[in-house]
């Protein structure tokens, strides 16, 4: 696999260690944006725009869109550009129920072992969601929601299945960001399931946790699905 590059630039003077950790930082930023609803599907992203956007030199971007490539968080088009993969109901069905398979035993662990100090971190993610949901703010919204449960995970003493998690996250992001539109589950109620969730955090109670999760992923299915092109 290639990336389209008119003029690729040489770094043949850093450390072989120091390219690596330039590739793994250009890595996490494009990953963490596409969790965070920055991209939509069939997105573009054009390897020197996206160099300056994150302030590197083209060669470790490159190899952190190829890593996202190998694992299918983006794609190669025609041109041998990344893009973020086509929206369809076909995906969606395949990765959201894998998610909430993998979040549910995340809540059922982290539920055994979260601290107040993280139980806070989780109120304030979700604070950033009702924050961007009463301003009308889907990208906002959007954010705060993907923060919360990717805080869940980072949590977790699971890191495996985190790790798979926060990946298969990589692909809903730009779902959330294409619906433009906010949930019709206000965040703001006592029932919502996040509400619901840090009750059962606070209590240290796992099935409480996982049936909050669950209800969580019902409501965003319900949501989601009837939104995405066939």
């Amino acid at each position: 696999m290639m990336l389209h590059d008119d003029a690729p630039a040489l770094d043949s003077d850093r450390p072989a260690a120091a390219k690596g950790a330039l590739a793994a930082y250009a890595y996490q930023q494009i990953r963490e944006r596409l969790i965070l609803s920055t991209y939509k599907g069939g997105e573009r992203l054009v390897l020197r725009p996206l160099a300056a956007s994150l302030k590197l030199s083209p060669t470790p971007v490159r190899e952190a869109l190829l890593r996202l490539v190998s694992e299918q968080a983006l794609e190669l088009d025609d041109r041998n550009t990344a893009r973020v993969p086509a929206l369809s109901r076909e995906v969606f069905q395949e990765v959201h129920p894998l998610r909430g398979d993998l979040e549910e035993r995340l809540a059922r662990n982290v539920a055994g072992r979260i601290t107040p100090e993280q139980i806070g971190v989780l109120e304030t993610c979700h604070q950033s969601f009702i924050d961007g949901y009463l301003a009308g703010d889907p990208h906002q919204a959007a954010v705060g929601n993907a923060a919360f449960h990717s805080a869940i995970a980072d949590f977790s003493s699971m890191t495996i299945t985190a790790g798979i998690m926060q990946r298969l996250w990589a692909r809903i992001g730009p779902f959330y960001a294409g619906t433009n539109g906010l949930p019709p589950a206000s965040p703001v109620e006592a029932n919502h399931p996040h509400m619901l969730l840090l009750e059962a955090f606070r209590r240290h109670d796992a099935e409480a946790a996982v049936a909050a999760i669950r209800q969580d992923f019902q409501q965003a299915r319900s949501w989601l699905e009837p939104l995405l092109p066939a």
